[in-house]
């Protein structure tokens, strides 16, 4: 040892730091520990216990083995994560990334919102351990930062710790196993980072790492823990590429199941789930925890969410411990807990929550000592930083739950979302940031929280959302538009968005016509199908049928009047309000492009365009975008020019958002429907 300020006792060469679990916390721990004892320039000897990497019966030479251990995790590398194992020097194999995800969907009770992830940011699925059923192997998370760890120069051992106990010089002498007997090592350091989801020993031989800490620290209170159910789907071939890239959060309650916060990860060739709720806590056995999953396999909005034609096979099913709470006292004399036995980010982020936890107590080690009042100084700081954003937690996921799981509720904060979308850039979208933050991880709940009370936000709430819900919520009515049965996705695009593809579906007479000016209205709604451009084009030849399965508002008959559907010169004509407006749409001659283009040929917006554009994805899918741009008609009379004046009134745009809204949605849905049709009767 040697002295630190004001007398304590810093770490000094020649010590040894015994780190008790070689999860990410004690990976992380031993990282940081050896990187400050170079900075000061002190040989300092890491011992890293892993008990998952016990040697197998052909390594008897050996002390550790490869790693074979399930930490029960969901697997999400979060940006900020990303970013800390990059200042660690951690280039992550591709054999570790599961998937790089593309877009967060975060599901609500009305319409689900999907946030793109941002160029400059990296979101990443992963197996933290060897499970399902050894499909990985080594090559997963945990094993790879303990490889990590050892080439920094930490000692793993794979050994599980039997006891903790304090010598006559104050050091402590730790128990282990190896290769069947019972060793000893004195360190002059010991970090906790066993986790909360340690299981009992087999042989019955040594205690909880809990309470070992607790006979060290009498103190000592661990955090309070919440069940959560994971489990894993199988993906087959012909349905994994449609999950790939995709993290969704679902709200999920119903009468008979109560869940506060669903998520569905995709992976390669595996998804995987995490429930956690009151449904959730109360399931105490396996055939309980079954029933929660078929009810939640069984609601609509997870149909919607998992890849279409998807036959779901479980391949496993843990109930780990999450923590939902902060510990009194994770350290002592020489000793600290770290990761979940100490604290965590709530329901986020509990990798990164572990490796600040470690750097900020290898920090304390080396500037303030190993001391409990030293330690007091240097680590408790970040404890409670963890204990007081949690309270901000508490309060956001409140609200969060509210407003979700509330139809009407859920609706104003959809619409609060669309309206910023399409009145906004980029950059100034608050409530755009508010859910990134919230479903990546990656802002400080505190920053959220004030984020969500600025009044700016308050006031879009206000009028982007509940003004504009009220006056939807009266169109859909009017027109006998029917939400039931119908999935509800978004449709809105950006001013950035409208911009980009104007130039490519206004086309080139319809410019020219327009002088360099912009069209009276413009109207643009994208949705993405789930299902392949040409069963979708099929159903866009039924526009006009009496019998389609979208577009059939009250008071609003389109009919096709001349021509074959989807063949240049058809037309279809439109009568509003028994025939108080009328108008037809022609269709254009295909100009190679791939675009649907009908001309107005009369009534309000004649000279008009009206096209459809779809785009084929790589993975058998496709984005649908309607485009409508014109002029409103003048009149040449004096009366005429009232009437038109008056009927622009009377038929604002937003009708036509609202209308076109509901109508793609009913198209998707017939669209995936067709689809799922078609597969059953393939495996049939």
């Amino acid at each position: 040892m040697v002295k630190g300020k004001g007398g304590r006792k810093n770490l000094a060469p020649g010590d040894t730091v015994a780190i008790i679990g070689g999860g990410p916390a004690g990976a992380f721990s031993a990282m940081h520990i050896l990187r400050r004892a170079r900075e000061h320039r002190r040989q300092i000897r890491v011992v890293l216990f892993e008990e998952n990497c016990q040697p197998g019966k052909q390594n008897h030479a050996g002390l550790s083995g490869p790693y074979a251990g399930c930490p029960q995790c969901a697997g999400g590398i979060s940006p900020r994560l990303y970013e800390a194992l990059e200042s660690l020097d951690i280039d992550m194999p591709p054999e570790v990334i599961q998937s790089r995800i593309a877009s967060v969907t975060v599901q609500g009770n009305w319409k689900s919102i999907t946030l793109p992830v941002p160029k400059d940011r990296n979101l990443l699925s992963v197996y933290r351990g060897t499970l399902p059923f050894g499909q990985h192997h080594t090559h997963c998370f945990d094993a790879m930062l303990l490889e990590f760890a050892v080439q920094a120069g930490a000692e793993l051992l794979g050994s599980r710790v039997l006891s903790v106990d304090y010598n006559a010089a104050s050091r402590l002498h730790l128990a282990y196993l190896a290769h069947g007997l019972e060793e000893q090592l004195t360190a002059d350091f010991v970090v906790f980072a066993g986790g909360v989801n340690q299981k009992p020993d087999k042989s019955g031989a040594g205690v909880s790492l809990v309470s070992m800490f607790q006979q060290l620290q009498p103190a000592f209170t661990p955090p309070r823990l919440r069940k959560a159910l994971i489990f894993e789907l199988e993906a087959l071939a012909a349905t994994d590429k449609a999950a790939q890239g995709e993290l969704h959060y679902l709200e999920s309650s119903a009468r008979h199941l109560q869940l506060e916060m669903c998520s569905i990860l995709s992976k390669r060739g595996f998804i995987t789930v995490t429930l956690v709720g009151r449904s959730v806590d109360e399931a105490s056995t396996h055939k309980q925890n079954l029933r929660v999953i078929k009810d939640f396999m069984a609601l609509p909005q997870t149909h919607r969410t998992l890849p279409p034609g998807m036959q779901p096979t479980i391949r496993c099913i843990c109930n780990p411990n999450l923590v939902v709470g902060s510990a009194s006292m994770p350290y002592g004399q020489r000793i600290a807990a770290v990761g979940d036995m100490a604290t965590s980010r709530q329901y986020k982020d509990g990798i990164l929550s572990a490796h600040n936890m470690a750097e900020a107590l290898a920090l304390a080690l080396f500037e303030e000592g190993v001391d409990q009042r030293s330690l007091e100084l240097g680590y408790g700081p970040t404890i409670s930083a963890f204990k007081r954003d949690n309270l901000y937690a508490t309060l956001i996921f409140f609200f969060y739950r509210w407003f979700f799981t509330s139809p009407f509720l859920s609706r104003i904060i959809y619409q609060a979302f669309a309206s910023e979308k399409k009145a906004k850039p980029e950059k100034r979208r608050t409530f755009k940031k508010i859910f990134w933050s919230i479903s990546s991880g990656d802002a400080a709940y505190k920053d959220i929280a004030w984020s969500m009370l600025r009044p700016a936000t308050l006031w879009l709430l206000l009028w982007g959302g509940f003004f504009t819900t009220l006056r939807n919520g009266l169109v859909e009515w009017f027109f006998g538009l029917d939400w039931r049965g119908i999935g509800r996705e978004p449709t809105a695009v950006s001013r950035r968005e409208l911009k980009a593809k104007r130039v490519v579906l206004l086309g080139d007479d319809a410019r020219s016509r327009l002088r360099g000016r912009l069209p009276e209205f413009e109207g643009m709604y994208t949705i993405h199908i789930r299902s392949s451009a040409d069963v979708v084009r099929r159903l866009l030849g039924q526009f006009g049928d009496a019998e389609r399965p979208y577009l059939k508002p009250r008071w609003v008959n389109i009919r096709l009047t001349g021509g074959e559907a989807l063949q240049p010169g058809s037309t279809i004509g439109y009568r509003i309000f028994y025939g108080f407006i009328t108008f037809s749409i022609e269709l254009q001659a295909d100009t190679g492009d791939g675009l649907i283009v009908y001309r107005v040929q009369d009534g309000f917006a004649h000279g008009g365009a009206f096209v459809f554009e779809l785009e084929n994805l790589p993975d058998d899918t496709c984005n649908l975008t309607i485009y409508l741009a014109f002029d409103y008609a003048r009149g040449r009379s004096f009366f005429g020019r009232i009437y038109w004046r008056l009927f622009k009134l009377l038929f604002p745009e937003f009708i036509h958002d609202v209308l076109w809204n509901h109508a793609l949605c009913e198209l998707k849905q017939s669209a995936e429907l067709s689809d799922h049709i078609a597969a059953q009767m393939q495996l049939d």
